[in-house]
């Protein structure tokens, strides 16, 4: 069992569902810290990629790295079981700065725009954040049942009741989507696509990230390749937490002619690990995308 698995269970969920956004973060990141302290070859593995990127691996730093994969999984928990909440998060608690601007280019100049998030700071908070800025996405995931369900209903929900922008999951955990005609479709009808670019699949390929060699891209170079900054905007959006229940919203534009995309997304998500080390939870994923 992993971190992941084991805190992804029907009582974290009800008691996350039924208490305040502060409790429970306080209660997910108790049980995070206790399922370390249970887990110690869990813990040596991401001290074991700590030290892989350079980054401190013990004391405060370490405990820092683990409660920061426990409140990413509170925040999973509370997208999916606190819509409402949810909303207004979006709408009261994060700095959205001028970060919206370049979506009104992209609709005045009729392109879409590509959104490549990471597993770094509030990423669960991606979707909702543009739909309280009014916009529809399409956001690409895997998400096995029940949770696919949950989140494709919630999202209708809350769009309806409070008249915001929507999120169209195309989700890979579900056999009967095409996910590869989803993604060119919302392109070409110059929608915006959200989608991970931080994973290791078959269709990665080696990157550098504060200087050191990873798997990474998940073959976002091979869906943009037919495009160029005529045609499409790129942004890499990151979810920055400034307190228990506050968040900055950043936005870094990216340009195909200047080369190397996926480097380039990769670039942006360096300056944020190493600014927040502790807001970067794929850390305890890490070896998965290591070379060889």
């Amino acid at each position: 069992m992993s971190v992941g698995k084991f805190l992804l269970d029907k009582e974290n969920l009800g008691y996350v569902g039924k208490n305040s956004f502060k409790f429970g973060k306080k209660f997910i990141i108790e049980k995070t810290m206790r399922y370390f302290d249970e887990n110690q070859s869990e813990v040596d593995e991401i001290v074991s990629n700590l030290r892989y990127m350079d980054l401190e691996s013990s004391g405060s730093s370490l405990d820092a790295a683990l409660k920061g994969i426990g409140t990413h999984y509170f925040e999973k928990i509370f997208v999916l079981t606190k819509i409402f909440e949810m909303h207004w998060l979006g709408k009261n608690r994060i700095d959205f700065g001028d970060s919206m601007e370049v979506f009104k280019e992209a609709k005045d100049r009729k392109v879409p725009v590509f959104v490549a998030h990471s597993h770094f700071g509030a990423s669960y908070f991606v979707s909702m954040s543009l739909m309280v800025n009014n916009l529809n996405i399409s956001s690409v995931g895997k998400f096995p049942e029940p949770v696919g369900s949950i989140i494709k209903k919630s999202s209708k929900q809350i769009s309806e009741k409070f008249g915001i922008g929507t999120t169209n999951l195309i989700n890979i955990a579900d056999p009967q989507v095409d996910v590869a005609w989803e993604m060119f479709n919302t392109l070409l009808r110059g929608g915006i696509l959200s989608n991970v670019f931080d994973e290791s699949n078959e269709f990665s390929k080696e990157v550098s990230l504060l200087g050191k060699k990873l798997l990474g891209g998940s073959g976002m170079d091979l869906i943009l390749k037919k495009y160029n900054d005529d045609k499409i905007i790129l942004v890499t959006p990151f979810i920055v937490r400034t307190g228990e229940d506050t968040f900055r919203f950043e936005l870094d534009r990216h340009y195909l002619k200047d080369g190397n995309i996926i480097q380039s997304f990769y670039n942006s998500l360096g300056k944020r690990v190493e600014k927040y080390p502790d807001q970067w939870y794929f850390i305890h994923e890490l070896h998965e995308a290591l070379l060889g």
